[in-house]
C-alpha cells in the first residue's frame, strides 16, 4: 500500500479544486516537451532503393524517427519486439542493437550510447531513429536537404572465413541434438579436451541436470561466423530458449562465442562457449505475482531455500550439501574450493524478498532477492542479486534446491 502524507493529502485536495485548469497546464507542457510531428516528405533509401515504411517518418528534435520493423528488416537485421521488458532488439553479423521506448539511450553491442532523441510508440508502432540505427551497421547515413532523402549505403564486408565448411549447420545440429535431449549426439559434438565445459557446473552439467525438469526449445536468433582457419573457428551467436512443458522457467536470450576445434579425427567439435550477454525474458508481475497454492506447501518451500542460504552463508558446508537434491551437480560442487571461499570471505546475507511461483507434485519455483555484504577478509563487492531457484520433492515429502537461476546482480553503493 502507497501511503500519502498529510501535506500531499493538502496538495491532492488542492489539485482536484484546480482540475480543468491543471489539465490545459499539463497537455501545453507535454507539446512543449515532444514536439515530433509525421513529414511524408521525406524519403529513405537503402541499398539504392526506396523503403516504403507504411507510416510516414517523424522528425523529434531534429532526429528522423522510423518503424523499426521494417527498417531493421531492411537492413539485414533479425528483429524482436519484447513486450515484457519493452525492449526493440535487432541482431545480425557482428551487430546487436537493443532500444527501449522514451528511453534516452541504446545498448550498442553492449556498449551504452546517448540518444539524440529516444524511440516512440506512436500509434501502435515502434519508430527508432533512423541514423543511430543505420551507423549502428556500418553504413554511411546521408541527408540531401534539397530533396529531402535519406541515404543509407550498404558496406558489403569479405568473408571471414575462406575455410570451406558450413558452420551454421554444423552449430544448428548441435542446438537440435539439445532440444531432441540426445545427450549422445551432445556429447559426440564436444572436445574431450575442453577444460571449462565438463567442469562442476560447467554448461554440459547444466544442461543435463535441466533435462531432469524441462523441455526447453533453443531458436537460432542470429549467427556470425568471426573467425576461422583449418583447425580453429570462432562464432557468434544469438540464441532464444524457452520452455515448453508447462513448468515455469525463465525464458532467456543470450548472446555466445562459441569456440570450435578440430579433434584428431580431422571433424570440427564445439571447445567452449562463452556468454557474452544474457537477458531474461521475464516480468517483474510474473516474478511476485501471489499464486493459489497451499500455505503448508507454500512455507515448507521458503523453509528449504532459507535453510540453503543460511547453511551456505554460515558456512556449515555440511549442512549445505543437504539441502541440494541428490541429482543436481551443485550436490558434486568442489569441497575444497568451497572451503578456500569461506577463509577468503566472511560474508553476511539478507534474504530481503521471497516469493513462491509455482508448486507442482515434484517441482517448485522460488523467486529470491537477496544482498550480501562483507564481514571480513579480502575486498569484496556487496551487492543485491535475484534468483529463480528450482526445487524438486524429495521421498520424504521434504524439497530441496536443484537448480538456479541468477536473474541480476547489482552493487550496493553506501
Amino acid at each position: 500500500m502507497i501511503k500519502i502524507s498529510r501535506r500531499e493529502r493538502g496538495i491532492v485536495l488542492r489539485l482536484k479544486k484546480r482540475k480543468p485548469m491543471l489539465c490545459a497546464m499539463l497537455a501545453g507542457m507535454l507539446l512543449a516537451a515532444w514536439t515530433a510531428h509525421a513529414d511524408s516528405e521525406i524519403k529513405v533509401i537503402i541499398d539504392g532503393q526506396e523503403v516504403r515504411f507504411g507510416k510516414s517518418p517523424v522528425v523529434d528534435q531534429g532526429a528522423v524517427l522510423v518503424p523499426f520493423r521494417v527498417l531493421f528488416q531492411k537492413l539485414g537485421l533479425f528483429v524482436d519486439w519484447n513486450p515484457e521488458t519493452k525492449s526493440i532488439s535487432g541482431y545480425g553479423g557482428d551487430v546487436s542493437i537493443k532500444l527501449y521506448p522514451d528511453r534516452n539511450t541504446a545498448v550498442i553491442n553492449g556498449r551504452t550510447v546517448e540518444l539524440a532523441a529516444p524511440p516512440r510508440i506512436m500509434d501502435g508502432s515502434a519508430y527508432v531513429p533512423l541514423r543511430l540505427v543505420g551507423e549502428a551497421t556500418g553504413r554511411t547515413v546521408n541527408w540531401d536537404g534539397a530533396t529531402r532523402t535519406i541515404t543509407i549505403d550498404v558496406v558489403r564486408k569479405a568473408p571471414a572465413s575462406a575455410v570451406e565448411f558450413d558452420f551454421e549447420a554444423f552449430y544448428r545440429s548441435f542446438l537440435t541434438a539439445g532440444n531432441a535431449e540426445d545427450s549422445d549426439a551432445l556429447l559426440d559434438a564436444i572436445h574431450i579436451e575442453s577444460p571449462t565445459y565438463f567442469g562442476i557446473g560447467g554448461s554440459w552439467v547444466r544442461l543435463l541436470d535441466s533435462f531432469m525438469i524441462y523441455d526447453i526449445v533453443t531458436e537460432l536468433v542470429a549467427f556470425e561466423v568471426v573467425e576461422a582457419d583449418e583447425t580453429h573457428a570462432l562464432l557468434r551467436t544469438v540464441e532464444k530458449r524457452t520452455n515448453t512443458n508447462g513448468l515455469f522457467y525463465p525464458d532467456n536470450r543470450v548472446e555466445r562465442l562459441v569456440s570450435l576445434v578440430k579433434d584428431r579425427q580431422e571433424q570440427w567439435q564445439v571447445y567452449d562457449l562463452e556468454i557474452l550477454d544474457l537477458e531474461y525474458l521475464v516480468s517483474d508481475e510474473a516474478l511476485t505475482a501471489e499464486a493459489d497454492i497451499d500455505e503448508a506447501a507454500k512455507q515448507a518451500v521458503l523453509d528449504a531455500v532459507a535453510a540453503n542460504l543460511e547453511a551456505t552463508y554460515g558456512e556449515d558446508f555440511e549442512a549445505m550439501l543437504d539441502t541440494y537434491d541428490p541429482m543436481s551437480s551443485a550436490a558434486r560442487v568442489d569441497k575444497d574450493s568451497l572451503k578456500s571461499g569461506y577463509l577468503l570471505y566472511d560474508l553476511d546475507f539478507e534474504l530481503e524478498y521471497s516469493n513462491v511461483i509455482e508448486v507442482t507434485d515434484s517441482v517448485a519455483s522460488v523467486y529470491v532477492v537477496q544482498t550480501l555484504r562483507r564481514v571480513d577478509g579480502f575486498e569484496y563487492g556487496d551487492n543485491r542479486s535475484k534468483w529463480v531457484h528450482a526445487m524438486r520433492k524429495q521421498a520424504d515429502g521434504s524439497w530441496k534446491l536443484y537448480m538456479s537461476h541468477l536473474l541480476s546482480v547489482e552493487p550496493l553503493n553506501e
